[in-house]
């Protein structure tokens, strides 16, 4: 039998705040504007299920809803399975990267997601962020930070208007809001910020808004410079912040940007004991793996800065 060591990186999409002042939702029983939408019942599967009813109401919701069963199913899970009550409302992406020992140039790759819900959230905020992170779970492409074509460009840009990226969750959340929600409550969100002159919500605008980094704008402009990939980010300007993401309290490029930059940290750390693996190894064997050994030695020097 052959023994596989497994390595694990974790991707975390968290969502953006919302300016919602006034907690609504025409819903009956124990649900209230002042109470989480975990004081339902004592059953944290019953209020999951809950949850997922609102969010059926609207058009939008249910369509996503429809496709994240589907998503799920194709591994085995139900919808349930994949969403869970947590600290904050997020989507936990993890990579499972497997070899052998005997050939660590041969490696095999799985990855699998997780949706969290803020359990203190009101019961709107919380529908609002289950349409949010569900797009996140249903669209966001998988990504594999190993490859030799991932870079901080493009993880910037899909993390922000890449399919299932955050303009396209927080497009579905007004959306969602727009179809359950009264118009007093929309007047509140940064939906509005968003809508064309015919008061459709615009993709284009919605981008825009979310490189206005504020007072973040020269260092991170200093550092997209140094990584020669300044004139990819022609929406970036230093005017006031609309989103901030929750897990690292800044802009979400700025965000984009150290996570990219944790992602490869991690990377690295792993393909240094990958390396030590294959160092280990026996000095003769077929020459593809030889050449295999090789390439990924000048991967690694590039990417990690080692020699």
């Amino acid at each position: 039998m052959k023994t596989f060591y497994t390595i694990i990186l974790l991707v975390t999409t968290t969502f953006p705040l919302f300016a919602m002042d006034e907690k609504t939702i025409h819903v009956e029983g124990n649900m209230s504007a002042n109470r989480s939408w975990m004081d339902y019942t004592s059953s944290q599967e019953l209020n999951l299920k809950k949850l997922l009813e609102l969010l059926s109401r609207s058009a939008t919701g249910e369509q996503i809803i429809k496709e994240a069963q589907y998503k799920a199913s194709r591994t085995g899970l139900t919808l349930q399975d994949v969403i869970r009550v947590g600290e904050s409302s997020l989507t936990d992406t993890t990579l499972v990267r497997k070899f052998s020992p005997h050939s660590p140039e041969h490696v095999i790759y799985e990855s699998r997601s997780v949706v969290y819900i803020n359990k203190s959230l009101a019961w709107d905020d919380a529908l609002l962020d289950l349409a949010h992170e569900l797009t996140h779970y249903v669209y966001r492409e998988s990504f594999n930070p190993y490859s030799d074509a991932f870079n901080a460009k493009d993880f910037i840009k899909g993390t922000i208007e890449g399919n299932g990226g955050e303009v396209q969750a927080f497009l579905t959340e007004c959306r969602v809001l727009r179809e359950l929600f009264s118009k007093t409550i929309q007047s509140r969100s940064n939906c509005q910020k968003i809508e064309d002159a015919s008061g459709q919500l615009s993709f284009k605008k919605a981008v825009e808004l979310f490189y206005h980094v504020g007072s973040y704008f020269d260092g991170f402009n200093k550092q997209l410079v140094k990584r020669e990939i300044a004139s990819s980010f022609s929406d970036l300007k230093d005017e006031k912040i609309n989103f901030i993401s929750s897990a690292y309290g800044v802009p979400y490029p700025v965000a984009a940007l150290m996570e990219y930059d944790l992602v490869v940290s991690k990377v690295c750390e792993n393909d240094k004991k990958r390396l030590a693996y294959m160092q280990q190894g026996p000095k003769r064997g077929p020459a593809s793996a030889s050449d295999s050994q090789e390439k990924f030695v000048q991967n690694y020097s590039a990417r990690c800065g080692q020699k």
